[in-house]
């Protein structure tokens, strides 16, 4: 899998973890991918491999927030990074 997948994964999976602790859901708002900061690629990721997604959000303030995220295969770090986002109408 290609490191900008794992990164747009990343995101992805940070912007629902951003709705949810924010309690929308699905109610008309969506986390608007703003930066990615400190990104690394450490490993490969192979067919067949299976990748786990990690999150945490690290900030948040008003509509704004920050996230520590990483992509990990059999317990090593495949690949990480900072990523920031903005709470934004649907």
């Amino acid at each position: 899998m290609p490191g900008v997948l794992q990164v747009e994964a990343m995101a992805q999976v940070a912007s629902l973890l951003m709705c949810r602790a924010v309690g929308v859901g699905s109610g008309g708002k969506l986390g608007y991918f703003m930066s990615a900061d400190k990104v690394k690629f450490r490993k490969p990721v192979l067919p067949g491999d299976t990748l786990i997604i990690e999150v945490e959000l690290t900030k948040a303030r008003g509509k704004i927030a920050r996230a520590s995220c990483s992509c990990r295969v059999k317990n090593e770090i495949v690949s990480e990074g900072e990523l920031m986002f903005a709470l934004v109408e649907a």
